[in-house]
């Protein structure tokens, strides 16, 4: 059959198990550090069988057991039995407890649990916590968004962007849930004892902004850099300064080649131009062995097939654009230049069997950067 029956709890306040709820079997028990105490409290400062709590008709009398560092109630020492009531706050050594009393229906009889983790009180509502996740969410939408209308402003920084958007992100979250912690409350010492250990306190905002930038801004923007590098550099697609002067052409028995661009980047020259076939035949004009770059001085760089992209085979009366990287640099100073094709293979007899596009001149570096 049903009955009301009133349990009563010890919740912890504060520290690393703060909301942990002990319960209190029925009857004499004892409180202390002990293997043989009914209420375990395993802190510094709790002595083996530290205090007793008696159950008289309604009323529950918390006796000390001439511990070493004394049994507090409501911030008091007491040296006599006393009455304890819902809502008393008591220190047993370092630890500090919420006395609770609570009626429950129970249909059969339960086990005895003396400890019991992970049960702890509400801190804040669902709704807040909803509105708090929605927000954070709508935050990194908001980022993301960001991420996406600048890549497509600025592409050369478009490796750069993402994390910076990200760390800003990581910022404003932090700051926060800085806000929405409760401060944790102070243990309240006692006299002729050692004062039980201090909570964990908070880092300072400033502080923990300034972290999170250093850690997560610097590391992202190194791992970020060194992968843009490292991608430029294999691929031959790095940023660099246009130097050409002027566009070039130059036509040989129906082929011609115009140079649209010469940029020089930080390992490489790229080259861009546009070939059109003026014969009747297919023509192909490979790269590997057989296209150079060379200046006044006799100072050549010889293409390098694998970060160029460019097609091979042009097809009688069409074009092909394409960007052609040589490993090295030109000048600084600028010059002029020649491009050089060793070789055209034509299905035919009426295309040129090589063909050089001169007097490709060069910008200084130091010009194009006061533009």
């Amino acid at each position: 059959m049903d009955a009301s029956v009133r349990k009563n709890e010890f919740h912890i306040v504060g520290g690393n198990e703060a909301g942990t709820v002990l319960r209190i079997p029925p009857g004499k028990v004892t409180i202390g550090s002990g293997d043989e105490a009914n209420v375990q409290l395993q802190y510094g400062g709790v002595s083996r069988l530290h205090a007793s709590l008696t159950p008289m008709s309604q009323r529950m009398i918390l006796r000390d057991n001439d511990s070493k560092y004394g049994t507090w109630v409501n911030g008091e020492q007491i040296t006599t039995p006393t009455e304890i009531v819902d809502g008393d706050l008591l220190q047993f050594g370092s630890v500090r407890v919420r006395f609770r009393q609570r009626l429950v229906t129970v249909q059969k009889r339960t086990r005895d649990n003396r400890r019991i983790k992970d049960v702890k009180e509400p801190k804040e509502k669902v709704g807040v916590a909803i509105l708090f996740a929605a927000g954070i969410n709508i935050l990194g939408l908001a980022g993301n968004a960001a991420t996406s209308f600048l890549t497509e402003l600025t592409p050369t920084w478009s490796w750069f962007i993402t994390p910076v958007i990200g760390l800003v992100v990581a910022v404003i979250t932090e700051v926060i849930g800085h806000y929405r912690k409760s401060p944790e409350p102070a243990p309240r010492p006692w006299p002729g004892g050692p004062p039980p250990p201090p909570p964990r306190r908070s880092a300072p905002l400033v502080a923990t902004v300034l972290a999170t930038v250093i850690l997560l801004g610097g590391g992202t923007w190194l791992i970020t850099a060194g992968v843009s590098y490292a991608v430029g550099f294999f691929s031959g697609n790095e940023a660099g300064v246009q130097r050409l002067e002027m566009q070039t052409t130059r036509e040989v028995q129906g082929v011609s080649v115009t140079v649209l661009g010469v940029t020089s980047t930080t390992n490489f020259t790229r080259v861009e131009i546009l070939m059109r076939n003026g014969t009747d035949a297919t023509i192909s004009v490979p790269l590997f062995q057989n296209c150079s770059l060379t200046s006044d001085d006799g100072t050549t760089l010889d293409a390098d097939t694998f970060r160029s992209s460019w097609g091979t085979d042009i097809a009688a009366g069409s074009q092909r654009k394409g960007i052609i990287n040589f490993p090295g640099q030109v000048a600084k100073e600028g010059g002029s230049y020649a491009l050089h094709f060793s070789t055209i293979f034509a299905q035919g007899f009426n295309a040129p069997r090589s063909i050089s596009v001169p007097n490709i001149r060069l910008t200084a570096i130091q010009a194009e950067a006061r533009r």
